[in-house]
């Protein structure tokens, strides 16, 4: 049943990395929660980190909004999910508001000028926008940054700016006199100079939040910020306008005693955290009952159908999940049952030969596929990625077509074979752009393996098809009278 509905939101984008869109969206999902709001957060594009603080703030998952893998119709429906007992949105924008990448080869270019972009998830989501801008070494020239970014899409609906790191109410009357006078827009806000209000970072991005004893502390203390320099009052009827939005209803199958429901394990504590929660949602609404487990603790959970290790920081725990040999044990007598098995990223590095840390320690893991892992400190790999399955296995046929994400810091080191198994290569991999970059994956039986990361929500018959082959296997196995691991 498809309905419309009012959902008050608003994306906070910026006009690049670095400007505080991070702090201005934190501080504003907890003033507004401190006024009774009940707020669905979203993170623009594929980011899990950024993800992990918004959700820790709202205390409920946070959402990936990416019109690259979803769509625009995929878009729409996962806002509209997320929403659900929610009353209010807010999106955090993705790097500067009209970055965003090229089309692949099989796409007609100029639908978009800025696809990918901040920009255009808010048209397709049709959600308003704040822009943040970080004034620190500026004046005036905020004017100007603001009336370009107005004037490179007149259709945007921007409403307002929030300044970060302002230095002194003179410099903050000073540049909103200067945007309202030449850009005609308000300034919503203006947060001070505080050190005390940063996140610390990796490489990668973001402290993990694990690692950042101090963010309960750090949030308090800018939505004390936000609620003593923004007008949440205008903020909020801004946010009221928003155009009414489709409302998706999904029929879930309740796991019950009909036998037709599968118990999948997924891999979840610090160590493994990078999970899209609609792919979570999707395999439950196909059949899956999600039993959750650690790695770094404990062996495989009994009466298992399937396996999904995700993604996080394998590298971190590296010394503990090489000790947990009872696990390994589980993994491979799992596998050679034939049970599914579905790894992306930290997933693969815990199914290696080994993982060669940035110190230069070698763990070994479970060994389940033939690669050793190596962490690097260099700029991480990262990317969009289109897909073609290079032969059938559970996520489809050969041939098929899929999107997935790259990010990680780490490269294989001596691919090999084990006792005599040769894994195929799961897919083709080309670029954003359209440029190859060879082959990637692993696939043995109903084992795949990918440093690539696969949003369910672009094509929901994913999550269907994983849980089919779940209950195919168990069947199979009950009839050779096997038991799961």
């Amino acid at each position: 049943m498809i309905d419309e509905v009012r959902l008050p939101r608003l994306v906070v984008a910026g006009v690049s990395s670095g400007t505080g869109k991070t702090t201005v969206t934190l501080g504003l999902v907890a003033a507004l929660r401190r006024r009774g709001r009940s707020v669905q957060t979203y993170k623009v594009g594929p980011g899990f980190l950024d993800c992990a603080y918004l959700a820790h703030a709202r205390g409920r998952p946070c959402r990936n909004l990416d019109a690259w893998m979803l769509g625009d119709e995929g878009v729409r429906r996962s806002l509209a999910r997320g929403a659900i007992d929610s009353d209010c949105a807010v999106v955090e924008g993705a790097n500067g508001i009209y970055d965003g990448h090229g089309r692949g080869p099989d796409e007609e270019r100029g639908a978009y000028p800025f696809p990918g972009s901040t920009a255009e998830l808010a048209r397709i989501a049709r959600c308003p926008v704040i822009l943040v801008i970080d004034a620190a070494a500026m004046g005036e020239t905020a004017a100007a940054i603001a009336l370009g970014v107005r004037q490179l899409d007149p259709r945007l609906r921007l409403l307002g700016v929030v300044l970060n790191n302002v230095a002194s109410d003179h410099h903050r009357r000073l540049i909103e006199d200067a945007i309202w006078g030449y850009a005609t827009l308000p300034v919503l806000g203006a947060l001070p100079a505080d050190k005390a209000i940063g996140i610390p970072e990796l490489h990668m991005g973001l402290l993990p939040v694990a690692q950042a004893p101090r963010i309960d502390a750090a949030i308090e203390r800018v939505a004390d910020a936000v609620e003593r320099h923004c007008d949440l009052e205008l903020i909020e009827r801004l946010m009221a306008a928003a155009e009414p939005l489709p409302a998706f209803t999904a029929a879930a199958k309740p796991c019950g005693d009909d036998g037709d429901c599968v118990r999948l394990g997924v891999a979840y504590d610090d160590a493994f955290c990078f999970y899209y929660p609609e792919n979570l949602e999707l395999l439950q609404e196909a059949g899956a009952e999600i039993v959750p487990f650690s790695p770094l603790d404990e062996t495989l959970p009994r009466e298992l159908d399937g396996l999904y290790l995700g993604g996080g920081f394998s590298d971190v725990f590296a010394a503990r999940l090489s000790s947990n040999h009872s696990l390994f044990e589980a993994l491979h007598r799992a596998h050679a049952q034939g049970m599914p098995i579905y790894a992306e990223c930290g997933g693969l590095m815990l199914l290696g030969r080994s993982l060669r840390t940035a110190d230069g320690t070698v763990h070994d893991m479970a060994g389940l596929v033939p690669v050793e892992v190596a962490t690097r400190s260099a700029t991480p790999k990262a990317g969009y990625r289109t897909l073609r399955l290079l032969e059938d296995c559970m996520l489809g046929s050969a041939g098929a077509r899929l999107r997935g994400h790259e990010y990680h810091a780490c490269s294989l080191v001596g691919p090999g074979t084990i006792e005599g198994s040769r894994p195929r290569p799961t897919w083709s991999v080309h670029d954003s752009d359209g440029e190859p970059l060879g082959c990637e994956g692993w696939v043995e039986g109903d084992l795949v393996a990918s440093f690539l990361n696969l949003h369910f929500g672009q094509d929901p018959s994913l999550a269907e098809r994983l849980v089919w082959r779940m209950r195919e296997t168990r069947r199979a196995r009950r009839g050779e009278g096997m038991v799961p691991a």
